[in-house]
């Protein structure tokens, strides 16, 4: 392709069509869209800061456009972008990117929110705007990953390198054409955001619903360039592009055009077996691992976490993180989790709500773990000492859920429906299975009504 890579993408997001995705791109796309929508679902009950974003969502209104997810309430399509990616990932157990960030905060929120404002949209076009909306904040996220580069300090790559594929995927649904999908990407860049100082000191509830802001300004960003709006900017490039102005360049801008259109990074996507961060997957499941062969936890004198020092966020402040004060500070706790798993055998939704963060058998776990940091390690060591001097060991390196140590489909199937028995709609049985059966079949569906329907809590 000639040009710049923001053209190259750009002319990817606009022409792609259903027919240029291979078979398992399409079924990882399902996937996506099926466990986005689960998150979103449990989170209208558990997610922090959810009531308030749908509260204010529904008040700013503007044009029924689209439906805020897990509810009957439809508003203008931003808002309604707004509302549901902060439910997608207000629990943080929505899809994730290559080693950092979330493709799925933004692979199903800002889609869909543009597809229902179009109208007369069907499954395949649901998924192309989708896939689109993956396929470009995989690459995005894939330029920084697989340099072996550390995430941003200051930055949060989980919101800041999503807005373009939310712009993209809003611009593929809204079916604009190359030129104007450049410039939703100078028009998302100038909303660009998501400073890492919300997660220093104990994450506050407003860290939950981060997904929010990009999902919006994607679809803002979007409607503004159909509307003719220009902002045709090289929004990687020198000199103050995405990668030299955050992460001071050397960054691999290559992976964003590499084989694009014949190989997909999306299908790279990893799937959460457990509602945290999951830079604390491979020491939940070392934790899971020791429970399993039989503890006494009234008995442990030590529990003594390692890993390696970018995940030292996650583990400090150590007071803060043994005894977390919300839902997101929880999910972002390696000690917290680490205990819990260690107490219960593992990590479910009920564990980060208001009466999991009380439960003294796990806070008490908690506050025997100390951690150390060694760069000679990936994943996560966990040594649990007796006051007998007798200790057990564990050591993962790749977390379960990671694109290496993929989950099962009857395991992110059977994740989605405990997502839905968590929401605040009290989904039946019946309708789960129909959400299933439907979102299995998206390719043969004429149009998404009927989904957005059972999605959104409507009588069927």
């Amino acid at each position: 392709m000639d040009g710049n890579h923001t053209q190259a993408l750009a002319e990817f997001a606009a022409e792609l069509c259903y027919e240029d995705l291979p078979a398992p791109v399409v079924e990882t796309v399902k996937h996506i869209i099926l466990d986005s929508l689960g998150c979103a679902l449990a989170a209208t009950t558990l997610g922090d800061g959810c009531a308030e974003s749908i509260a204010v969502m529904e008040r700013l209104g503007g044009p029924a456009d689209s439906t805020i997810l897990g509810t009957a309430k439809k508003v203008a399509a931003p808002n309604a972008a707004f509302a549901n990616g902060a439910l997608v990932h207000a629990l943080n157990y929505d899809p994730i990117g290559t080693n950092i960030g979330h493709v799925g905060v933004v692979s199903l929120a800002a889609p869909l929110a543009a597809a229902e404002a179009v109208g007369g949209q069907t499954g395949r076009d649901l998924i192309v705007a989708c896939a689109v909306a993956a396929e470009v904040t995989a690459r995005v996220i894939s330029a920084v990953s697989r340099t072996g580069r550390r995430p941003s300090e200051t930055f949060l790559s989980g919101q800041l390198l999503t807005y373009f594929g939310a712009a993209a995927g809003a611009g593929r649904a809204f079916g604009l054409d190359a030129k104007d999908m450049e410039n939703a990407f100078g028009l998302a860049m100038m909303q660009m955001a998501g400073s890492r100082q919300i997660t220093m000191g104990g994450d506050p509830p407003a860290k939950a619903i981060y997904g929010a802001f990009p999902n919006q300004a994607g679809v803002q960003a979007a409607l503004l360039a159909r509307a003719g709006l220009t902002a045709d900017v090289d929004v990687f490039g020198e000199p103050a592009g995405l990668y030299p102005a955050i992460y001071g360049g050397g960054c691999d801008t290559e992976a964003l055009v590499e084989n694009l259109g014949d190989e997909f990074f999306l299908t790279q996507v990893g799937f959460k077996p457990w509602p945290t961060s999951n830079q604390l997957h491979p020491a939940i499941e070392a934790a899971i691992e020791i429970a399993a062969g039989g503890l006494d936890v009234g008995d442990i004198k030590a529990i003594e976490i390692t890993v390696p020092t970018n995940r030292e966020n996650w583990c400090a402040p150590l007071k803060e993180r043994q005894r977390p004060k919300n839902a997101a500070a929880a999910a972002n706790s390696i000690p917290f989790c680490v205990a819990k798993a260690l107490v219960h055998g593992d990590v479910t939704l009920s564990d980060v709500t208001a009466v999991g963060l009380t439960d003294e058998a796990a806070l008490a776990a908690a506050a025997r773990t100390s951690y150390g940091l060694d760069d000679q390690i990936r994943g996560a060591k966990i040594r649990v000492v007796m006051n007998s001097g007798a200790s057990h060991n564990a050591h993962i390196e790749d977390g379960l859920g990671s694109s290496e140590r993929p989950i099962s489909v009857d395991r992110l199937t059977e994740k989605f429906r405990d997502c839905c028995r968590n929401g605040a709609t009290g989904l039946s049985g019946e309708r789960i299975d129909a959400l299933v059966a439907l979102v299995g079949t998206f390719e043969r569906q004429d149009d998404i009504d009927y989904f957005v329907a059972l999605a959104g809590g409507d009588a069927i």
